[in-house]
């Protein structure tokens, strides 16, 4: 398997920089005649008339490289999930780093290379060439990813209440997925196979999040609602029942023990606790959001070392917004469900984005720029000042030829001061070393899994901070994690502040490290010459 994904990671480059010079000179006589004479086909494993074909394999045929292109990368796509499902029970950080790496190929898929096929699709094609499947495909191996994250969480002793979050979010991630499916009028011809598979996985990770669940509540004494928690859940599952029998009998035992596990809590309630159960109406909301709701967790008896000191900021706490700058096009820098109501409360809010991430925002936001790196707007703001916004390179996200994802310069006018944002403190050296930053908002911290650099910091933020000449660095928090956390266990931290701080003084003894607070504003001092 690893020497399949080497030569697909060899001939998908090549493969895509033969479409771009035929694009160039697609007017060109032989060329035209070329291409015309183009006979590709592929068989598709998603399709239902795959599974009812009984005279063997439906070839579908669309003689346009794009087509090779996407199908091509969507077996890539698959294949790292497959090598993901084979090193799991020996390594578990790198089966869910290969899951997170497959999401982001069905992700790359789905907004960046699919569409561009979509005026050549005449007639039948396979369920692999929809934007919509892809995505769908992308959830899933993000739910994949949280389920191994979960499982090493397990052997880790991580809390009830963590483990009933973190459940609960690949819930969440398959309803999304089921919705897209569900909704989708070109998804109609995809094997009712993957629609068993999201409902089937989501009603297992729904009762072992809400056993988890009702452990915490039972811990916080809140007996009775612990017995309903468990009967609303029984319940629900029960009236959902997958209709394929293999994954019948899999729910149908996680039912017996949910039922086992429901038995004893009620017979200890009645004969110890006697706390009165509420009804379905009134326990529904309260079940929802305990779950999901940051500051219902840690106002649940959940320990203040679950992993994460959380700010929880809604959004009538946030002041009144010039603009929206999005680095990032996946779930932790572009997410739908944050992004969703703040575009309803500010449906006419300047957005500067990354141009990944133009799929989910073209629907949610009307005043979007997409800036490549390099390419630069002007913000006006509420009080008339105006500022210029400078993209520069940052990370590449799922495949390695993919567009690089967004750092910014924020520019004051003539050039005064600027401020330089990139939240992995990945950065592109040739294109940085000509700019100046007075301030620095980047990780300091780095975070590590085994042979992989999850987020960049300590003597790559300081050559970042001499590269730029910057006079204020304001560390971001994102590896500064409790050490009894789940995120500890998983993610390996190296350097502290303090450290970063030594080494800072070495090369810019004249630099401030300032540390913020989350949800507080940090004032920077600004130069005597600027108003």
């Amino acid at each position: 398997m690893s020497q399949v994904l080497h030569n697909l990671e060899l001939y998908l480059p090549l493969l895509e920089n033969l479409i771009l010079h035929v694009d160039r000179v697609k007017s060109h006589r032989q060329i035209v005649r070329w291409t015309s004479e183009l006979k590709i086909q592929w068989t598709s494993a998603l399709s239902s008339s795959f599974f009812f074909n009984l005279i063997g394999s439906k070839y579908f045929q669309i003689n346009n490289l794009r087509f090779e292109l996407c199908m091509t990368l969507f077996l890539y796509g698959a294949i790292i999930r497959e090598r993901a499902l084979e090193v799991l029970p020996a390594d578990l950080v790198q089966s869910a780093t290969l899951f997170r790496e497959a999401a982001g190929v069905f992700h790359h898929l789905a907004h960046q290379v699919i569409p561009f096929l979509q005026h050549s699709l005449i007639g039948e094609r396979p369920p692999e060439v929809v934007s919509s499947v892809s995505a769908v495909m992308s959830l899933i191996c993000l739910g994949d990813a949280q389920a191994v994250t979960i499982k090493r969480a397990k052997e880790k002793g991580t809390t009830v209440g963590l483990l009933a979050k973190l459940h609960h979010g690949i819930v969440e991630l398959l309803d999304e997925a089921a919705g897209v499916l569900h909704t989708a009028r070109e998804c109609k011809d995809t094997s009712l196979d993957v629609a068993d598979f999201i409902s089937s996985c989501k009603m297992l990770h729904e009762l072992q999040a809400q056993k988890y669940f009702a452990e915490t509540l039972k811990s916080s004494n809140q007996f009775g609602v612990a017995v309903a928690v468990l009967r609303f859940t029984l319940t629900n599952v029960k009236k959902n029942m997958p209709g394929k029998e293999s994954w019948k009998s899999v729910i149908k035992e996680e039912i017996d023990n949910f039922s086992e596990l429901l038995r004893k809590h009620e017979h200890e309630n009645e004969f110890v606790w006697h706390e009165k159960v509420p009804s379905e109406e009134t326990l529904s909301g309260r079940v929802v959001s305990a779950v999901v709701s940051a500051e219902n967790t840690v106002q649940s008896g959940f320990s203040g070392t679950d992993g994460f000191k959380l700010t929880y900021l809604e959004l009538s706490d946030i002041p009144e917004v010039d603009c929206l700058l999005i680095t990032q096009s996946l779930d932790d820098h572009c997410h739908l469900k944050t992004l969703k109501p703040l575009s309803k409360k500010y449906p006419n809010l300047r957005v500067i984005a990354t141009p990944n991430a133009k799929a989910l925002l073209d629907s949610l936001f009307s005043n979007v720029t997409y800036l490549e790196p390099g390419q630069s707007s002007i913000i006006e703001a509420g009080n008339g000042s105006t500022v210029k916004v400078q993209a520069t390179a940052g990370p590449v996200l799922g495949p390695p030829w993919q567009r690089p994802e967004n750092g910014y310069l924020v520019i004051y006018p003539e050039g005064k001061s600027t401020l330089y944002y990139e939240p992995h403190c990945v950065y592109n050296t040739s294109s940085l070393e000509k700019e100046r930053a007075d301030i620095i908002i980047t990780p300091v911290i780095k975070q590590l899994l085994p042979k992989f650099t999850l987020v960049s910091g300590q003597e790559d933020a300081v050559r970042l901070a001499k590269l730029l000449n910057a006079k204020f660095i304001v560390p971001m928090t994102n590896g500064d994690l409790d050490a009894k956390g789940l995120l500890a266990s998983l993610v390996s931290a190296e350097g502290t502040i303090e450290s970063f701080k030594d080494l800072l003084s070495k090369e810019l003894p004249d630099a401030q490290v300032l540390q913020p607070t989350p949800g507080v504003p940090l004032e920077i001092p600004l130069p005597p010459n600027l108003p």
